[in-house]
């Protein structure tokens, strides 16, 4: 699937894991990218600003559920919690759920919008469990419908 980001640069940004890896905050440990090429422009606007990114091993909501039981482990070795909450974390965050039920066990990685910090530290998670699990992306849902979280830092802009 070809997806498209929109930059304020001309120079396609590389995905790079930890909170301090790409320039300024990385709230996400991966790009976010539509396949949609105006949608991107519009977090971008400059001449050469919309970078495109091959991706094919895209998750969806489905396949984070299928494979539930690995989403749970992989969050106990991200999260201190109790076991009913970390399994009640794995199920939100398969479902791609907005919700602040677990804002006291999250610890997000911006503090602008205090609510908003804590929806953009469960796309993060989302993406960390799309990774560990093999896929190079997920789908999320957003202000423009579906987008996609790149998390692959071996796909690069072509």
């Amino acid at each position: 699937m070809k997806l498209f980001h929109g930059s304020y640069s001309s120079i396609a940004p590389v995905i790079k894991i930890g909170a301090n890896a790409m320039s300024g905050d990385n709230l996400f440990d991966g790009l976010f990218a539509s396949a949609d090429r105006e949608i991107a422009d519009s977090h971008g606007g400059l001449e050469n600003s919309i970078h495109c990114y091959e991706v094919s091993n895209i998750a969806e909501s489905s396949d984070l559920n299928a494979r539930i039981d690995e989403v749970i482990a992989f969050l106990y070795t991200e999260i201190e919690a109790e076991s009913d909450v970390l399994e009640a974390l794995a199920y939100a965050i398969a479902d791609d759920e907005e919700t602040d039920e677990f804002n006291d066990v999250l610890s997000p990685r911006s503090f602008a919008d205090h609510q908003g910090a804590f929806s953009w530290e469960l796309q993060r998670l989302r993406g960390r469990v799309a990774a560990h699990l093999g896929f190079d992306a997920v789908e999320m849902s957003d202000e423009h419908g579906i987008s996609y979280l790149i998390v692959n830092p071996k796909i690069t802009a072509r």
